[in-house]
């Protein structure tokens, strides 16, 4: 994993012919901005810290170490840390290629 005082940061990990796994990096007070795959699912598992995390309909929880969210095929999500430590998260996309679609209106 690697931090970044700009941004969040994403780390490929490995891809599959039916995966792709990447390592998020997310600082206090930096967003994972709301998006959405149209192709996939993608899953979190937290690895260290707390995040807010936001899904679908303005829905909102908080992720701590060894939890896990999946957004649906479609389904806008991102998060924000909100705390005073560093974030990780795992994310698991469903199919390789999934594509990726900013939300700006969310």
């Amino acid at each position: 994993m690697r931090f970044s005082k700009q941004r969040a940061t994403v780390t490929p990990v490995i891809e599959t012919e039916n995966s792709s796994i990447a390592i998020w990096a997310v600082q206090p007070q930096q967003i994972v901005e709301p998006h959405s795959h149209p192709d996939g699912q993608d899953t979190w598992v937290m690895l260290k810290g707390t995040l807010t995390y936001f899904l679908g309909e303005h829905q909102s929880q908080t992720l701590t170490q060894g939890e896990v969210a999946i957004a649906e095929k479609g389904q806008v999500h991102g998060a924000i840390n909100h705390s005073q430590e560093n974030a990780v998260f795992v994310s698991i996309y469903s199919a390789p290629q999934i594509g990726y679609q900013r939300e700006l209106d969310y």
